[in-house]
């Protein structure tokens, strides 16, 4: 996937504060879903295809005792910025830093998806099932 194609995807959805509402890993981590609110109906599934090498560091050191799953969206994962470049070792790849506040990622992968998708086509950790 071309590196202008993929700046192009995320240009509109990454903003300062934006409520990250989930990441999913799939099939061996082989697949990473980011999903970004956009309103109470829909959001944004970024997916990261092709992964080579996924970094990631949480709060888990310093929160406290709670746990992430019995919080609600508002658990304090804000989308801060995204840092793209061809990956060094391979250019067929794209790496990419991302600032979720207090989770920050390091992906890197061949290409993206970026789909606005209705909110009621998946269920997310605190909704019940």
């Amino acid at each position: 996937m071309n590196f202008a194609d993929i700046k192009s995807k995320l240009k509109p959805i990454f903003y300062n504060d934006m409520s990250i509402l989930d990441v999913h890993s799939c099939f061996f981590m082989d697949e990473i879903y980011i999903y970004i609110e956009i309103d109470d109906n829909y959001c944004w599934k970024i997916s990261f295809l092709s992964c080579y090498k996924v970094d990631y560091e949480t709060d888990a050191n310093w929160r406290g005792d709670y746990k992430v799953r019995d919080v609600k969206p508002s658990s304090g994962y804000y989308g801060q910025e995204i840092f793209m470049n061809i990956n060094s070792e391979n250019e067929d790849f794209v790496e990419f830093t991302i600032d979720l506040t207090i989770m920050t990622m390091k992906i890197i992968c061949k290409s993206i998806e970026v789909e606005k998708i209705n909110r009621e086509d998946i269920k997310f950790f605190w909704e019940t099932k």
